[in-house]
């Protein structure tokens, strides 16, 4: 089941203004913050922060960590395909989660939609299949990632080391060194291994090696 249960559901008010910004000729990704209507964004990102931090139980859609559950700087409205590349989709609200500030500001504009032989996307993709990521409004983020200690992020599908490597997840525990890092890597790629070879009592082992390494 995907993380995000019920994707924000905009009044008539809401729904005027964003069609107001979205039939300019002049629109584009800019318009998020547009001084001409910063009263009325500023509320229309409340109110949609509001709702993914509740969505959320007020974790980062990437890293799990805890978001603020008050000040807007470490609860920013992410959005998973970015408006810098797709601004039709900004105000899309599958399109729209939140996030903590080191995730958002890393993953900042980086693609996250795959290409398709057509060319340009003409609606925002209904299925996970269309995304690189892990996506909050149609993936179970555990079917993808395994957290070790809350600090060590190993993928468990393509999805997962794409948003690893996307968020720069594990970037704190390396930098902080907490551990030998290829150490954990070859331990990550052990249990990779054990699980496509269906040997629980190998990734039982496996996963106890990567919490003691994590907790000494």
């Amino acid at each position: 089941m995907a993380d995000i249960k019920k994707k924000v559901v905009f009044s008539k008010e809401q729904k005027t203004l964003i069609e107001d910004i979205v039939k300019d000729e002049s629109f584009s990704h800019n318009d998020w913050t547009k001084v001409e209507k910063k009263e009325p964004l500023q509320a229309l990102r409340s109110y949609i922060r509001k709702h993914y931090r509740t969505e959320q139980m007020a974790k980062c859609a990437y890293c799990k960590k805890d978001v603020s559950v008050q000040s807007a700087s470490n609860c920013q409205v992410e959005h998973i395909a970015p408006k810098e590349k797709y601004k039709d989709y900004m105000f899309h609200p599958k399109n729209l989660c939140v996030a903590c500030a080191d995730c958002n500001a890393i993953k900042w504009n980086r693609d996250t939609i795959k290409p398709i032989k057509s060319g340009e996307r003409k609606r925002y993709p209904s299925s996970s299949r269309a995304f690189l990521l892990v996506h909050p409004h149609f993936d179970d983020y555990t079917d993808h990632i395994d957290i070790f200690s809350d600090r060590w992020y190993v993928d468990k599908t393509k999805k997962g080391h794409f948003t690893i490597g996307l968020c720069k997840l594990n970037q704190r525990s390396v930098d902080f060194g907490y551990f030998e890092p290829d150490e954990m890597m070859v331990l990550a790629e052990d249990l990779r291994a054990a699980k496509a070879n269906g040997s629980r009592q190998l990734v039982g082992l496996i996963k106890d090696r990567i919490r003691k390494l994590l907790d000494d």
